[in-house]
C-alpha cells in the first residue's frame, strides 16, 4: 500500500485566520475518495502503517483536539461531493501555540520587532530517529515533488504585513502545498513552514483585527 497511496488519494486543507493576540480560527477539511471509504479495513491499516490518522467520523474529528487548552471544535460537517467523502469543521483557539495534531504543530516566536509563525510537519515514519540525526527537510526540496497530488494544503491569513515566508505570499496570506508522498519517503524527521510578519500593528490593523 504504501505512502503514495495515502498521500496521493487523501488530501487535507487547512485555512487559518490568525489574530494579533495569537488567537484565531481554523477551517479544517479532509478529502477521502468515496471508493477508498468502502475499504475501511484497508484504510485503517494504511493509517496505522504511516502513522497518519484521518478522522472518519465527527467523533474522530473532535478527538483530534481533545485536551488541548483553549482549543474548541465549533462545527463538524460530513458530506460527499465529486467522488469525495468530505469531513470538515471549524476550530477556535485562544493561543496558536496550543494548536496541535498528530502530524502538525503550530508555534509562535517573538523576534526583535516581528513575529514568526512556525508550522512543523512531523514525519511519522521517522519519529523514532535520534534527535541529532537528519533533523529537517527543506520545504523547497519537497516542492520538487508533484503538487498536483499534494497531501496537505495550508493557508494562513495574518493580521499584519508579511515580512518573509517560505510559502507563496499573496497580500497578508501565505499558502503552502505539501506533497506528503515526497516528505514521508524522505529521511527527515520533520519539515518547517515559516512566515515572519510585522509585530508592530498600525491603528487600522487593530481595528481590522476586531472583526477577524
Amino acid at each position: 500500500m504504501g505512502l503514495v497511496f495515502i498521500a496521493g488519494c487523501i488530501n487535507v486543507k487547512e485555512d487559518v485566520v490568525l489574530k494579533l493576540n495569537g488567537s484565531g480560527s481554523m477551517h479544517l477539511a479532509y478529502y477521502i475518495p468515496e471508493a477508498l471509504m468502502k475499504d475501511q479495513t484497508g484504510l485503517r491499516n494504511a493509517m496505522a502503517q504511516t502513522g497518519i490518522q484521518f478522522p472518519l467520523t465527527a467523533k474522530d474529528f473532535n478527538n483530534q483536539f481533545a485536551g488541548l487548552e483553549g482549543v474548541k471544535v465549533k462545527h463538524v460537517k460530513i458530506y460527499t461531493d465529486k467522488g469525495y467523502y468530505i469531513i470538515e469543521g471549524r476550530v477556535g483557539f485562544k493561543n496558536i501555540n496550543n494548536l496541535k495534531m498528530s502530524t502538525i504543530q503550530f508555534s509562535m516566536k517573538n523576534l526583535d520587532k516581528n513575529k514568526e509563525l512556525i508550522i512543523s510537519l512531523i514525519n511519522s515514519m521517522n519519529k523514532k530517529q535520534e534527535p541529532d540525526s537528519k533533523p529537517q527537510m527543506n520545504y523547497e526540496n519537497v516542492l520538487k515533488g508533484s503538487l498536483s497530488n499534494y497531501g496537505i494544503k495550508l493557508d494562513v491569513s495574518f493580521p499584519t504585513d508579511i515580512i518573509s515566508a517560505n510559502g507563496n505570499i499573496k497580500g497578508r496570506d501565505v499558502s503552502w502545498d505539501v506533497p506528503m508522498n515526497v516528505f514521508l519517503k524522505s529521511q527527515a524527521k520533520e519539515m518547517e513552514l515559516r512566515a515572519v510578519y510585522s509585530g508592530s500593528p498600525t491603528f487600522f490593523d487593530k481595528i481590522k483585527d476586531f472583526f477577524r
